[in-house]
């Protein structure tokens, strides 16, 4: 009686283990960390709640379209509070919680 309930209770603590194995990210994945594309050109698009940034009073030299609720410029910072776009002297200051998309081209 003692060895069938020390099986059984052996059977559940595998099935437990392999259980809460599976439920456990990979460790590969892991620890990885994204590389920003710092110095590329970049589209970035704003929650469509958030305000936009006031322009310069200069017109870009750029005159292709550009969407609202979106900026362009060259991607020199990125934190978990802030992301910064150069556009030409000007530094765009966002925070992080507005941003929805970042398009870079390379």
């Amino acid at each position: 009686m003692k060895t069938t309930l020390v099986l059984i209770a052996a059977l559940l603590a595998g099935v437990s283990y392999v259980e809460l194995r599976a439920q456990s990210p990979a460790t590969s994945a892991a620890g990885t960390k994204v590389q920003y594309p710092y110095g590329s050109e970049c589209i970035l698009t704003l929650d469509p709640r958030a305000d936009r940034p006031l322009q310069a009073s200069v017109p870009a030299t750029n005159s292709g379209f550009q969407a609202d609720a979106t900026l362009r410029g060259q991607l020199i910072y990125m934190s978990e509070e802030w992301c910064v776009l150069k556009d030409g002297t000007f530094e765009n200051w966002i925070p992080r919680d507005r941003v929805l998309n970042l398009r870079v081209s390379k």
